[in-house]
């Protein structure tokens, strides 16, 4: 179905119009468009490599590697093309060939890439804020591989083909990039076709089934997590502490390395906070996914965050840059105290990620004792 533009009261069908026609590559400008964009396409990808062929006896190179949030990896195959030529095939014979890759050999790929794009992330600490992980798992890492294929239109054949993979336990999607014309512009209709939303929940909850089958495997050779989150606090030149515990959140921010790992967390999940070289500082629940900053309304007051008096008002940055802004998740502060109050003992866990899963038996019975419902300082009311 066409796209349509308002005129005059009226519906106008934009023209169709093809890639090759409009002068636009496979890889010189679709493939680094969606590199830099890749959220067009999924957005729980974090890419790790483009032209991937680090493999012997072979010249075929992954368009882009990249890995999820639950540490699988995604190869993702582009084509121009009305018709996808053989596209499938292609992808399922990379995916084997990637199947095997550990932890480190993903972020030895992962290095290449930034250096190629010129970024001065470190490729272990963003992969691991990315993951939410304190530390490599060779276990968990890389248990499946997902398939992206990307293209103007898809033939029947490919269609037909995919389908019946998925039926048959593979995890491959198919988003469909139609351009048009609108005047001197050329606008892209982003589509999944395969799955269809409709029937996407279905599909998810049979791959969730086999999921929870590799989970029970996965737990015997992981140290038991029970479910608490360790969360880096800052009291600095870009936030403040004083500010999380009034207005109820935690934040982070300046780069895709540091805000990116607050999006592990969910509502309902449990955290600690804790101040670099000074020890913990609250305990809380969490209310709401990540967002920017500057669309944070604190709930207790019904109003923006950037509206309120801010210990810290350089919190209020590159508010409007997804990539530089400072970013929160709204939590509800059980107990809090001040910097100068954190709790510690030594050899408690503590570690340089934004956001990890906190593991560590002693710790865990440390803060239950420390930051138990009714002790400690309770938090600073908001608008105080």
């Amino acid at each position: 179905m066409p796209l349509f533009e308002i005129r005059n009261d009226t519906l106008a069908a934009l023209t169709a119009t093809t890639f090759s026609k409009e002068g636009l590559k496979e890889r010189q400008h679709l493939q680094r468009m969606l590199r830099e964009q890749v959220g067009v396409l999924a957005d729980d990808l974090l890419v790790i490599a483009e032209e991937f062929g680090n493999w012997e006896d072979s010249q075929r190179r992954i368009d882009l590697l990249a890995v999820d949030r639950q540490a699988n990896l995604v190869v993702i195959e582009l084509k121009r093309t009305e018709d996808a030529g053989h596209v499938e095939l292609q992808a399922i014979r990379y995916a084997a060939m990637v199947s095997a890759m550990t932890f480190d050999q993903a972020v030895d790929a992962f290095a290449r890439h930034l250096q190629a794009i010129d970024s001065a992330d470190d490729a272990r600490d963003r992969l691991l804020g990315f993951l939410g992980w304190t530390d490599s798992d060779d276990e968990l890492f890389g248990q499946d591989v997902r398939i992206i294929l990307v293209s103007a239109d898809f033939s029947k054949e490919v269609t037909t083909s995919v389908l019946w993979l998925n039926d048959h336990g593979l995890d491959i999607r198919c988003v469909r990039l139609k351009p048009y014309e609108l005047g001197d512009r050329v606008l892209i209709d982003a589509e999944q076709i395969i799955p269809l939303k409709e029937a996407e929940d279905f599909q998810i909850h049979l791959r969730e089934k086999n999921e929870r089958e590799r989970d029970a495997l996965r737990k015997k050779a992981a140290e038991p997590w029970t479910g608490f989150w360790y969360v880096n606090v800052d009291d600095g030149g870009d936030r403040s502490w004083e500010d999380c515990r009034r207005y109820g959140f935690v934040g982070a921010g300046g780069g895709a390395r540091y805000s990116d790992a607050l999006k592990n967390l969910s509502a309902g999940d449990r955290l600690y906070a804790y101040q670099k070289a000074k020890g913990y500082v609250g305990y809380g629940i969490v209310e709401g996914p990540a967002r920017m900053a500057r669309d944070f309304v604190v709930p207790t007051l019904g109003k923006p965050l950037f509206d309120q008096p801010l210990v810290q008002p350089n919190v209020k940055k590159r508010a409007d840059d997804p990539v530089k802004a400072e970013w929160v998740v709204p939590v509800r502060w059980i107990t809090t105290v001040a910097v100068a109050e954190a709790k510690r003992f030594e050899g408690a866990f503590a570690n340089q990620n934004v956001v990890c899963k906190l593991r560590q038996p002693a710790t865990l019975a440390f803060l239950a004792k420390e930051f138990g419902e009714g002790s400690g300082e309770p938090p600073p009311k908001a608008g105080a």
